[in-house]
């Protein structure tokens, strides 16, 4: 049996009652919806529909002369015209969908780099909406991969060049991780949650900040290995009094966005964990301040009220992020494409490819190859745009 199917497209001023108006008169016709998708963008309303007339308990003719009619009543466009390309297209379940989220200032140009990076490369643009308009931008495009001429991650990583490029955070998601709202959000501490690198504030105070300050550039880097790296930077502090850490504690600054995006995330009940390879002696004390539900950090050894320029074994690692997030997924008893993960070194690899969601915050390449999204140094408030689930249909 062949279906008769229709668009119908309706715009015009917003007012209420538009939906209802025109749905109820395809309703009492028997006439089923296949799709719809409505906006509403600076009071102008648009609606467009795919109905089934097969079953249709009307002739076409009374059905468009009754919505021609309401349309006239609601001061609005309305337009009927056969489907003819349904045999071609799937339906969007069948569709690898993916979503984009782009974050940052706005600026001429945006649409049109990130749609030609989608043309060039055989992806299709279902859906783009803007849904945060201001000093800030936040722009969201449903689109679908499954034509895709190039490896995925390839495509990722243009996205995230073309936004680097413009200053603007880039998110991509999958369709098993949009379709879940965020429950657990982990981040690292040192220059992601706070803007200081604790240990380099630590070889001021000890007068040893050069030669620390080289092993931290090496191992966010990944030129060497973060246990090496810590356990070398962690020996030049020896003798230090641990008294003397309290006026650090003291001039920490969050990172810009944070205290707006922990404000959201507790509105939304969503469990707030830390995991870095700093120290326990700031993360526990930063936890405690902040009301966050984890702190997991590494120890330093203190005797006599000094640094004995060691630390407490196992130390945390890549790879004892990457299961200290397997473990808080267990005891929450949730999936891990509810859990976004932020990390801005080599270190948190691991941790971002475990998480659903992998942001790298302003971070170096070796992170951003992996990673879901690239935020910007000033765009960390963004992830409020990917917390709760999204629905593309």
């Amino acid at each position: 049996m062949i279906k008769q199917l229709y668009i119908i497209t309706v715009q015009g001023l917003d007012r209420p009652g538009i939906v209802a108006g025109i749905s109820e008169i395809l309703a009492n016709s028997n006439i089923n919806l296949l799709d719809v998708d409505q906006t509403v963008i600076r009071k102008l309303f648009a609606m467009f529909m795919i109905a089934d007339f097969t079953n249709s308990s009307k002739e076409f003719k009374k059905v468009k002369e009754d919505l021609l009619k309401k349309a006239k009543e609601l001061k609005m466009k309305i337009t009927i015209e056969p489907y003819t390309f349904n045999e071609s297209l799937k339906r969007k379940e069948e569709k690898n969908l993916v979503l984009l989220t782009i974050i940052g200032k706005d600026r001429p140009g945006i649409v049109a780099r990130f749609s030609r990076i989608c043309a060039d490369n055989h992806v299709n643009i279902e859906r783009t909406r803007m849904i945060a308009r201001g000093e800030t931008i936040a722009l969201e495009m449903l689109i679908n991969v499954e034509g895709l001429k190039i490896d995925f991650d390839r495509f990722r990583n243009l996205l995230h060049e073309t936004g680097l490029d413009l200053n603007l955070s880039v998110i991509i998601q999958r369709r098993n991780v949009y379709h879940r709202a965020k429950k657990l959000i982990v981040f690292d501490l040192d220059t992601t949650f706070i803007q200081q690198e604790i240990i380099d504030e630590i070889a001021k105070i000890a007068h040893v900040d050069k030669q620390v300050k080289e092993i931290t550039k090496k191992a966010i880097k990944g030129e060497i290995d973060f246990k090496q790296a810590l356990k070398e930077r962690v020996k030049l502090l020896k003798g230090l009094p641990i008294s003397s850490l309290d006026s650090i504690l003291k001039e920490i600054k969050l990172t810009e966005g944070v205290e707006e995006l922990l404000s959201v995330l507790k509105e939304l009940g969503c469990k707030i964990a830390i995991v870095t390879g700093s120290f326990s002696y700031f993360a526990d004390k930063i936890k405690e301040k902040f009301g966050l539900d984890y702190a997991f950090a590494n120890e330093l050894i203190v005797k006599d009220g000094k640094l004995t320029g060691e630390i407490k074994e196992p130390i945390l690692d890549a790879e004892m992020k990457r299961k200290l997030i397997q473990d808080l997924i267990k005891k929450e008893g949730i999936k891990r494409e509810e859990v976004i993960a932020v990390g801005d070194g080599a270190n948190d690899r691991f941790m971002l490819m475990e998480a659903g969601l992998g942001i790298a915050f302003d971070a170096q390449e070796i992170l951003r190859k992996v990673a879901d999204g690239v935020i910007t140094k000033d765009n960390l408030r963004g992830l409020i745009y990917c917390l709760n689930e999204f629905k593309d249909y």
